[in-house]
């Protein structure tokens, strides 16, 4: 990404969101645990090198499985460097990932900070990866982490769907299209939209 100026037609703006769309969808398979929303964003013969695992992208999102019981992730996306060249565009993309690891009493945060560096082809209308590298520029383990309860935040008080969960969340509902529903619909406290 050394160049200064560019100059973007039409086409390329559209390009571009379609590049920015592949990549919030993995992103939302990853903290919402969809292995299938994973493998969707990259082609067949795409694969992906996250430093601990490398694989096809559908190998990749199937290594997650085992991890999830026990891990919950947050990913932010910052800015992407394009170079768009016909059909293949190099992205570079800074992120924040939070994990939280482990069962209660024994709970750990960690962040990370770092960048996909990726490689995506159009087929047809469609940008999905061809290969992602994920690079860690840094990580912190701030301390034990505090249970979701009262002495944090008044969390029983609030709605279930306030709660951020995984193949249970809220979100889900949003995009389903279903009616929206009022907070005071739901049942009260964690995870009480899972009968728990």
């Amino acid at each position: 990404m050394r160049h200064e100026d560019i100059t973007i037609t039409m086409e390329e703006l559209l390009d571009r969101e379609k590049i920015r769309h592949n990549l919030a969808r993995y992103s939302r398979g990853m903290d919402r645990q969809d292995a299938d929303l994973i493998a969707s964003t990259y082609w067949p013969d795409g694969w992906d090198d996250h430093g601990m695992i490398e694989a096809s992208g559908r190998g990749f999102a199937d290594s997650m499985k085992p991890m999830w019981p026990t891990l919950k992730m947050g990913h932010m996306l910052g800015q992407s460097c394009m170079e768009i060249d016909g059909n293949l565009a190099n992205v570079e993309t800074y992120f924040l990932a939070w994990h939280r690891m482990g069962e209660e009493p024994d709970l750990k945060d960690v962040f990370l900070g770092g960048r996909y560096e990726d490689r995506l082809e159009k087929r047809g209308e469609v940008w999905k990866f061809i290969h992602r590298v994920a690079v860690y520029d840094w990580a912190t383990n701030p301390a034990d982490s505090p249970p979701w309860d009262d002495s944090v935040f008044p969390f029983a008080a609030m709605p279930s769907r306030a709660y951020g969960e995984t193949q249970d969340d809220y979100s889900w509902e949003l995009f389903s299209k279903a009616p929206s529903r009022k907070g005071a619909d739901y049942p009260k406290g964690k995870r009480g939209h899972l009968g728990v």
